[in-house]
This record gives C-alpha cells, sequence and structure tokens, in this order.
C-alpha cells in the first residue's frame, strides 16, 4: 500500500470514528488534560493532529504552535474548528519537515506507533527541532497493558505486543513496552524527567462501550496509582541534552 493510501484510510479513521473508537477518544481527553497541565513554553511543536482532541487546548495555553501532519485535510478540518486562534499548520511528513526555528517542546502524542523508524523521529527531535535544554513529550499505547495481558492468557494473542485489528485498522505499526520506548527516548540524546502510566484498561474497547464517563475516569485515576508496568498508556517527558 502506498503511503498516501495508507494516511488516507487513518485520516478517515479519525473523521469518522466508530463506537469503539469513541471510547478512545474519550481516554484521550483524559490523557491530554493530564499532560498539557505539565506544559510551560512559548512555542511548541506538535506531531500529528490525531482525533483533533490535543490542537484546541494546545492552543489555549501556549502562545505559539505549530502542528505537523501528512493529512492536509485533517489539518483543514482542524483549521475549521480554530478560527481567530494562533495556530501554524504543516502539511508534511515527518520525517521532511524543516523549522525555521527551534522549540521549547516537541509533543508525540499517539504518533511514534505510526511511522517507519520511531528512533529516527525522535534523532530529528533531538537535532532540528528542539533547543537545548527543551521538553520532549511522548505518549504511546502500552504492550504490558493488562487487557493485553488478558488477551494473551485466553488465547486471542499470542503476545502482548502483537497487533490487533484495531491496531492494524488505525495504522499501527509498533506496540512499545515502557522499557522499549524509554530506550528509544535515551539513544535519541534526552534525558527522562518524568514517566507514568496513565489509564488502567482491562477490557476490550468492545466491551468499555458500556462503562459511563466516570467509570472511565476512574479507570484513567487508577492508572496514574498503579506502576506504570501495567498501564495501557505510557508517558515520557524528557530533556534534550546538548549535542
Amino acid at each position: 500500500m502506498d503511503l498516501q493510501r495508507e494516511l488516507d484510510i487513518i485520516k478517515n479513521e479519525y473523521l469518522n470514528p466508530t463506537p469503539d473508537r469513541k471510547v478512545d477518544r474519550k481516554i484521550v481527553d483524559f490523557i491530554s488534560d493530564f499532560v498539557i497541565s505539565k506544559l510551560s513554553g512559548e512555542r511548541l511543536l506538535e506531531l500529528g493532529v490525531g482525533d483533533q482532541i490535543w490542537t484546541p487546548k494546545l492552543v489555549d495555553r501556549i502562545p505559539d504552535v505549530t502542528t505537523v501532519d501528512g493529512s492536509a485535510e485533517l489539518l483543514y478540518e482542524m483549521q475549521q474548528k480554530l478560527t481567530g486562534k494562533r495556530w501554524t499548520p504543516v502539511a508534511s511528513l515527518f520525517e521532511e519537515y524543516q523549522p525555521d526555528q527551534k522549540f521549547d517542546i516537541v509533543l508525540a502524542t499517539y504518533v511514534l506507533e505510526h511511522v517507519d523508524n520511531p528512533a529516527q523521529i525522535l534523532r530529528l527531535a533531538h537535532q532540528k527541532w528542539l533547543r537545548e535544554g527543551g521538553r520532549l513529550v511522548v505518549v504511546v499505547p502500552h504492550a504490558l497493558s493488562l487487557h493485553r495481558r488478558l488477551a494473551v492468557k485466553m488465547g486471542l494473542a499470542s503476545y502482548t505486543g502483537e497487533l490487533g485489528d484495531t491496531d492494524r485498522r488505525m495504522g499501527h505499526k509498533w506496540c512499545f513496552t515502557y522499557c522499549e520506548i524509554e530506550k528509544i527516548i535515551i539513544d535519541a540524546g534526552f534525558e527522562i524527567m518524568e514517566k507514568k502510566g496513565m489509564f488502567t484498561k482491562l477490557l476490550p474497547n468492545s466491551m468499555l462501550v458500556q462503562c459511563s464517563d466516570e467509570q472511565l475516569r476512574g479507570m484513567f485515576g487508577l492508572g496514574l496509582e498503579l506502576p506504570i508496568e501495567y498501564s495501557s498508556a505510557i508517558y515520557f517527558s524528557a530533556m534534550n541534552k546538548p549535542k
């Protein structure tokens, strides 16, 4: 499948979410509030517009936000919601993006699982996009989530990091353990400052659609308390070290 065809399929999943994906959107809403509350700086680079949940919150907190995405249509849809707000959309592959000046923050949330070479993207963040001492923020799905462990015990998956139907539908190419993504971040030239698990997911989305927002919020809160090994999403904040 060519890259543009792949981007079009993923774009449609974001613009027209299925019921099970609506659960993901609620979870991402909780996670985005937690992560964005920790951000500070003047200039931020967001990698991917995705579910269009993060960007509106970012422009309300950070004075200068640039979002890079391979889908011009997703950026256009986001722009219609941000009329009158200061925001710079850039239609480009991450690998080809070259900013005029460096950023204080690079935000890579739910994006590294989509790319062919996550280490390359983080090296670009280290070398080309972030100022020295700037912050890289990463959020990715977690291979050791309790619902993935349960799938293995039930014989539905051969190992926890195996990509499922939803992963393939969303164009996921990776499912990282917290140790794997931590190593990639460090090897790219960053120092980990904070890491945390978020959301305790016991069941697949097809069953979580029956849960209320209060129940889902409770699972998010529980994920902040339990060891990172069991969470369904993992968060890292890292400092860009001198080259």
